[in-house]
């Protein structure tokens, strides 16, 4: 497990990339000074039999603090992912303002995909919120692009890169092209 601390009035972003390598990845976020900040955004491709369990933990111990945890999840043949987020916002955290969400694109019938968001309230006056989803490629996207002349793959192709972009873009040169490669050989 990786514990990161967030002091006050400062702000960190952590960008991971998944491709496989691992089996078990864990992250103790603790914000503990007022106006501390934290970005997570874990991008997740996998293929082949590879299988992820993730776990983010964000704690919320001081007042006016703020995350923001996004991941997003591609996966291909016989990978497997099951993401675990817990935001937890202690009392005295009041001005917390917070958003979790876990997002699973299955690219294949035997790809599968598990997330869990959780939040643990014990202040009033905040602002939280989570969000998941898990699901296949919409028949109807693909129609929609193919009655517009492309062809099946590309439009697969099209969608796959639209889900991603919006973190790709967001993550540190060095690692946006890390998982721009990883997209080009199929993930």
């Amino acid at each position: 497990m990786k514990t990161i601390i967030v002091k006050a009035n400062e702000k960190k972003v952590i960008p991971i990339l998944w491709i496989g390598k691992e089996t078990e990845l864990s992250y103790d976020i603790k914000l503990t000074g007022a106006n501390s900040s934290v970005d997570f955004m874990g991008l997740l491709l996998g293929k082949e039999n590879q299988s992820l369990s993730l776990s983010v933990r964000v704690e919320h111990k001081a007042a006016q603090t703020k995350s923001n945890v996004i991941i997003k999840s591609a996966l291909t043949d016989n990978a497997k992912v099951e993401i675990d987020g817990l935001v937890k916002i202690n009392q005295g955290s009041i001005g917390t303002n917070t958003w979790l969400a876990a997002h699973i694109l299955l690219l294949s019938d035997k790809a599968k995909g598990k997330a869990i968001p959780s939040l643990e309230i014990l202040e009033n006056d905040i602002k939280a919120g989570h969000a998941t989803t898990v699901g296949r490629i919409n028949d109807l996207e693909i129609f929609y692009l193919m009655s517009r002349g492309l062809s099946h793959k590309k439009a697969k192709e099209l969608i796959i890169q639209g889900f991603l972009r919006e973190m790709i873009d967001k993550f540190p040169l060095l690692l946006s092209k890390k998982a721009e490669a990883a997209l080009n050989i199929g993930l």
